[in-house]
């Protein structure tokens, strides 16, 4: 008891009652620091799997039915300006307004399936129309190849450095089915925390 307890205690023959009040406040119940604490930690982590699975969608699903592209470097090219790793996201603009200077994708002359992501080094004329010479930041010259200036292409509007990697391998079956079940697995023990802490209280009511 308290100290009031001890000064009644000089003028009472019999000890006070302990009232269920007074249990619960110096009887031991679990402290509710570290619940909150773990709720926190398994939010933080579902906010986090949640963001992964947007950028998942973002560059699988989005350019489906937006105009827009997303592609990862997976080269040093074009470092410092977009690291390898990076995501970028392009939309699409006329071959007419593109200046030099500006960064765009095109499908490297020669091998149709590959990806390039350099900035326009100058504008070429010749007798079949204008054409792009390109150069990544990286490199000390410019491409040996020259990319048609015609119809439409997709210009680089802004990247996320560092975040490529994650959904490269993310793109795995395993990785997507850890994205899914380690969420369930936290969120379910929270569940099973907090049924044993309000029954831990019922005890010492």
């Amino acid at each position: 008891m308290t100290a009031d307890a001890n000064i009644l205690g000089h003028t009472m023959t019999t000890s006070p009652q302990t009232t269920p009040q007074d249990s619960d406040v110096h009887g031991s119940r679990p402290g509710p620091g570290l619940g909150l604490a773990g709720r926190i930690a398994a939010w933080i982590v579902m906010i986090a799997a949640g963001l992964v699975v947007l950028g998942l969608v973002a560059i699988t699903i989005g350019p489906r039915f937006l105009p827009y592209q997303a592609l990862i470097v997976r080269s040093g090219s074009m470092s410092p300006t977009i690291p390898t790793g990076s995501i970028v996201f392009y939309t699409k603009i006329p071959s007419t307004q593109v200046k030099v200077g500006d960064v765009i994708a095109f499908s490297k002359p020669g091998d149709p399936t590959e990806k390039v992501t350099h900035r326009v080094y100058q504008i070429g004329h010749s007798a079949t129309g204008e054409y792009f010479i390109t150069k990544g930041d990286a490199n000390g010259t410019p491409d040996d190849w020259r990319v048609p200036a015609v119809g439409t292409g997709w210009l680089a509007r802004f990247h996320v450095p560092g975040i490529g990697y994650a959904l490269v391998y993310l793109h795995s079956t395993l990785a997507r089915l850890l994205l899914l079940v380690i969420p369930a697995i936290l969120l379910g023990a929270i569940t099973l925390y907090e049924i044993w802490q309000d029954r831990a209280r019922g005890a010492t009511a």
